[in-house]
């Protein structure tokens, strides 16, 4: 281990100098590509490094072992004796026994001597492995270090001379290399010889592919039958998207699979290194993309996926299944021939094959991308028949002319950096389907969701109208948050969504690049002062590339909080029994923490520190003594309202001399919709410190009192009995508790009496009241009882 770990550390002494003296030539790019190949892949390392120290630990193990068995034959008599005893009870024969004690302790003995002579054995074989694990330690880290330093600049340097005349002459040489007839035939040879070493095996493999072929068959059916379903609005559900997709995947593996089984018969025929061994790693690395296209193109047929669940327009599915076969028939071969030569690691491959593959193929993806960004192919609305959209025309013009530039690179040199940069592009297309069709079936889920949400208010609109509505005019209640606001928020946060995955996806895919991306962080921008471990003050470097992750979480934060509402509603509560309030509360919540969390993070990216927001921090604390203490109490009182819940949204209160229904809960204010439909702006700190009326907060019931006087004389039980017939009367007054009438005072001029009442709703009060007044008038009118009024003398003085 410790001449390939001296040469590793050679290598990476040699590069870094190499880099600082030689800049980007060829012949320092050359070097640099042969490095690379000659690095032992991580991997295999780190299945040594645990080999190893599995063999360190066992070897422990046993060294403890053997301590402990020479330890317990420290007294060989005693221990002979020991063995004895127990082997009487099973023994039948005295004398077998006897003759055997005889015999033991010299082997005893004998054993303790051998045990001595191992336990140095071991203990130096146990610091000889402890040596080994060190230096294959070293040797991976300084193997890591020196991977991400050549990926870091590999992409920034030619590898190979630009074309010229000397390279045309090699073309045939390189041609004549590719199709050479014995490798293939040896191939050939080394697969039957496979085939019939592990026949079962094989065969099995036949058959499960031939099962996956016959159920390819069986899958369009299975789509058009789905797709009967989604027409149906009241049975349509997101069940029928699933079952869809699934028979899609179905449809789109056969091909796939087979050339699955057909790399790992090579890889397993030929010994590592091997050209059959090359050709199978190869066609294992076309599995993917060709999942991605087939599945594509399943997706875009008419009664599909695309079509009827994801609501795809014809111009979309036709240009795909126009343009996706006729570019994928040039791009995959270009790309087979690629990743053999990459995987072979040889110059003339590389030189020859793979540049001219390279060139082909991203030639192919820029026709391919001008034909499906064109007006009205893959980037179409409906209903507009000119999509006037600037992204759209950007990403016709800048797709293409980044193919013919990786196609350039090639021809000038940069063979390395264009076979990464079409691997990355041919993963790029496999993320952006997949990120695709994910939000597809999200998309669909939320399309379900709306048509449930919209079925359910239209019988609580039907239930309200019958009921009326709580504010007593005869309109129905009005929900929080609108199908018109759910549906907007719903696009928003999928588009987001979508940013967020396309994003995450390109990145994992251009991982093997972004070593080389790194390089944006030599890219300072400014310096901020930080306190460091020692207490010293130290100049902290904002590099380019946090200052973008932090612009975009920034963003992601402002989205985020704009468009949750019509998130939870959709798609986590919208089936559940929790109220409108209690979904308002844990919006509420929810976006508070994301703006405090999202503005934190972003902040600490960009460079603003805890020590740079201290002067913040004392300001605000000087202006809560001054002018700030009412938005800050107001702010606290919101959470307060927030978590403890005395109101909540759509509950009737009365604060002060205000009457209302709750609409917001802000942090600063509450606010409230009045009878004459106005908005009243209510501060938070008036509902903690004053005195509050919910009318609705457990319970809808309330008391209505009709107070009537009556003339002196008049019959008390006939008062009573009128009274108590208006109430019982009346179809929206409550049974239980039932109406009742009291005699409560002897007034001034009259007989003083009280009616009381219950109703249901609140609602109900004012119609109640009026109804009850008007019966009451006409029942004492029709039975002659005079309802008095105030009597008053006046006193005339004369002169």
């Amino acid at each position: 281990l410790e001449p390939a770990r001296d040469r590793v550390a050679t290598a990476l002494k040699d590069t870094r100098t190499r880099l600082e003296l030689g800049g980007a030539s060829e012949a320092v790019g050359r070097w640099l590509w042969s490095e690379r190949r000659r690095l032992e892949p991580s991997a295999r390392l780190r299945r040594r490094l645990d080999d190893q120290r599995q063999e360190l630990a066992e070897l422990r193990l046993q060294l403890v072992t053997q301590s402990d068995a020479r330890r317990d034959l420290e007294d060989v008599p005693a221990a002979a004796r020991s063995m004895l005893e127990a082997k009487q009870a099973e023994a039948d024969d005295e004398g077998t026994i006897a003759r055997a004690g005889a015999a033991l302790e010299p082997l005893l003995r004998e054993r303790v001597e051998l045990l001595t002579l191992l336990e140095p054995v071991l203990q130096r074989r146990v610091k000889t492995l402890e040596q080994s694990e060190a230096a294959l330690q070293e040797q991976r880290e300084t193997t890591q270090a020196l991977r991400q330093l050549l990926d870091r600049y590999l992409l920034w340097t030619p590898s190979h001379a630009p074309i010229d005349s000397s390279w045309f002459e090699r073309v045939p040489e390189g041609v004549s290399d590719l199709l050479k007839p014995s490798r293939w035939t040896t191939t050939a040879e080394l697969a039957h010889q496979e085939i019939l070493a592990r026949p079962f095996r094989w065969i099995g493999c036949l058959l499960t592919l031939l099962a996956l072929v016959g159920l390819g068959r069986r899958a369009p059916a299975r789509i058009r039958e789905q797709e009967s379903i989604t027409r149906q609005i009241i049975s349509d559900h997101i069940g029928a998207t699933l079952i869809t997709f699934f028979w899609t995947l179905v449809a789109a593996l056969p091909g796939p699979a087979a050339l699955a089984l057909l790399g790992a018969l090579l890889q397993t025929a030929g010994a590592p290194g091997r050209y059959s061994d090359s050709l199978g790693r190869t066609c294992l690395s076309l599995v993917v993309p060709l999942v991605a296209l087939q599945t594509l193109r399943w997706t875009a047929i008419e009664q599909g996926l695309g079509h009827a669940h994801f609501r795809w327009l014809p111009a979309r599915r036709t240009a795909l299944r126009r343009v996706l076969p006729r570019a994928a028939a040039i791009v995959m071969p270009m790309y087979f021939i690629t990743s053999l030569a990459f995987i072979r690691n040889l110059d003339l491959p590389n030189d020859v094959q793979a540049r001219t593959a390279v060139v082909i193929a991203n030639g192919a993806f820029a026709w391919a991308f001008w034909r499906l960004f064109d007006v009205g192919q893959v980037w179409v609305s409906r209903g507009v028949e000119v999509e006037p959209s600037t992204l759209r025309r950007l990403l016709r013009v800048a797709l293409p002319t980044a193919s013919l530039v990786v196609a350039l690179l090639a021809l000038a040199g940069y063979v390395y950096s264009a076979g990464l940069l079409l691997q990355a592009w041919l993963a790029s297309i496999s993320a952006v389907i997949a990120v695709s069709l994910g939000i597809g079936l999200v998309g669909r889920w939320f399309l379900v969701g709306e048509r449930r949400l919209a079925l359910r208010r239209l019988e609580e609109h039907r239930a309200a109208t019958e009921q009326k509505s709580d504010e007593g005019s005869g309109e129905p209640v009005k929900a929080d948050i609108t199908l018109e606001q759910v549906n907007a928020q719903t696009r928003s946060m999928l588009r987001v969504l979508r940013i967020a995955l396309l994003t995450l996806a390109l990145v994992w895919v251009w991982a093997e690049i972004l070593p080389a991306v790194t390089r944006l962080e030599e890219i300072v921008l400014w310096t901020f002062s930080d306190v460091g471990a020692d207490g010293l003050t130290v100049a902290q470097p904002v590099s380019l590339m946090a200052a973008l992750f932090g612009f975009v979480v920034l963003a992601l934060t402002v989205v985020s909080s704009r468009n949750l509402p019509g998130l939870i509603e959709l798609g986590l509560l919208s089936k559940t029994s929790i109220d409108a309030a209690s979904r308002y509360a844990i919006t509420s919540i929810l976006r508070y923490a994301i703006v405090i969390a999202g503005t934190l993070i972003g902040l600490d990216l960009l460079g603003m520190r805890w020590s740079q927001l201290q002067w913040m921090a004392a300001a605000l604390t000087v202006g809560l003594g001054f002018g700030l203490q009412e938005i800050f109490a107001n702010f606290v009182s919101g959470l307060i309202l927030l978590f403890e819940r005395p109101f909540r949204v759509g509950d009737v209160i009365t604060v002060g001399d205000l009457t209302g229904r709750v609409t917001r809960i802000r942090t600063r204010a509450t606010t409230l919709l009045d009878y004459d439909n106005r908005e009243i702006f209510v501060p938070n700190k008036s509902f903690i410190t004053g005195q509050l009326l919910n009318w609705t907060l457990s319970d809808t019931t309330t008391r209505i009192t009709i107070k009537v006087g009556v003339a002196y004389g008049t019959d008390p039980d006939l008062v009573h009995r009128l009274l108590l017939e208006a109430a019982n009367g009346n179809p929206l007054v409550l049974r239980e508790p039932e109406p009742r009438s009291w005699l409560l005072a002897f007034g001034a001029s009259a007989l003083e009496f009280e009616l009381r009442v219950f109703v249901g709703s609140l609602g109900d009060r004012t119609q109640v009241q009026s109804d009850l007044h008007r019966e009451i008038a006409r029942l004492v009118a029709a039975n002659s009882v005079e309802i008095n009024f105030p009597q008053t003398i006046e006193l005339l003085t004369r002169d």
